[in-house]
């Protein structure tokens, strides 16, 4: 297999021309982008805060075999916010142990975190604008409905965190098969390691290894997407926070807030036509994604939080 590096610096969004990067398919729809970090001279000083909380987050944290030993790696992981999936009746809050689930909403609560999942968020309004107006239309129906979810952070409608905590926060070869195939998922690398000698995020379908400094971001649909990361040397840390949404939150949505077992027993009719124009609704999910050309223009429209 033939694998392209792409040398990244991660530097600038919006003025570099080098940066960021966007990722296309064949017919030139933007399928991800390699957002890099704000235009911000105290950004470096936001990643350190980061790493700050996360490290003191992880020293209060009991973490369980199912935390340390998983698909995505071996280290230690918790996830906040609302799902919907895995077993889960309807869609929930994370459940995390007091201890746990305290440690977390501090880590939610610091500034610099905030900062970083902002600016997530807003990177991916800017890339994806008309996937970002869809998932934030329903997400509005699935909180009027269920009032008791609770988002994160104020400045992001990601419903879902995990915070990969360090040392070694390397990812295996993986996808994220219970995420939303049609919406992207926001990767922010954090820790202390040299870039140019470990940490690159692969992109095994796109024959990609980038070169992935700490405080800078990525977004992809990680649900169908392989991606991990490499290696970092002996006496280097590296953490991870991404930002998410199930897609079962948005099928509960779709099949008018029930499981697909209540709705063929409740309207047979109705799932018969739901089932049968699953092709169709990829399509017209997929129809979201910008093009190369439409951007601009999809960009420009007003968005909605």
């Amino acid at each position: 297999m033939c694998v392209q590096s792409v040398c990244w610096d991660a530097f600038r969004v919006l003025i570099n021309p080098r940066t960021p990067y966007i990722l296309a398919d064949a017919q030139e729809r933007v399928v991800a982008v390699l957002a890099g970090r704000p235009v911000d001279s105290s950004w470096d000083e936001v990643v350190k805060e980061a790493n700050r909380a996360m490290e003191a987050a992880a020293k209060k944290c009991m973490f369980q075999d199912e935390h340390l030993n998983h698909r995505r790696g071996f280290f230690p992981a918790l996830a906040t916010g609302f799902s919907y999936g895995g077993g889960q009746k309807m869609p929930g809050n994370f459940h995390n142990t007091p201890s746990n689930a305290a440690a977390l909403d501090e880590l939610c609560q610091n500034t610099a975190v905030k900062r970083i999942a902002g600016f997530g968020c807003t990177a991916y309004s800017l890339y994806a604008p008309n996937v970002h107006r869809s998932t934030c239309a329903s997400l509005r129906k699935l909180c009027k409905k269920h009032p008791t979810l609770r988002f994160n952070f104020p400045n992001s409608m990601f419903p879902a965190a995990t915070f990969n905590f360090g040392p070694g926060a390397v990812c295996v070869e993986h996808v994220d098969c219970m995420n939303d195939a049609c919406n992207w998922c926001h990767i922010a690398a954090l820790g202390s390691f040299d870039p140019d000698h470990g940490g690159h995020f692969v992109l095994f379908d796109f024959k990609l290894v980038i070169r992935f400094p700490p405080g800078s971001s990525i977004l992809i649909p990680s649900s169908i997407v392989r991606h991990a990361n490499t290696s970092i040397r002996p006496g280097e840390s590296r953490m991870s926070m991404t930002q998410y949404c199930a897609g079962g939150s948005m099928c509960w949505v779709e099949t008018g807030f029930r499981t697909l077992g209540d709705f063929y027993s409740q309207d047979p009719a109705g799932y018969q036509s739901y089932c049968s124009r699953l092709k169709s609704r990829i399509m017209e999910r997929v129809s979201l994604f910008s093009t190369l050309d439409s951007l601009r223009g999809d960009a420009a429209a007003p968005m909605v939080f």
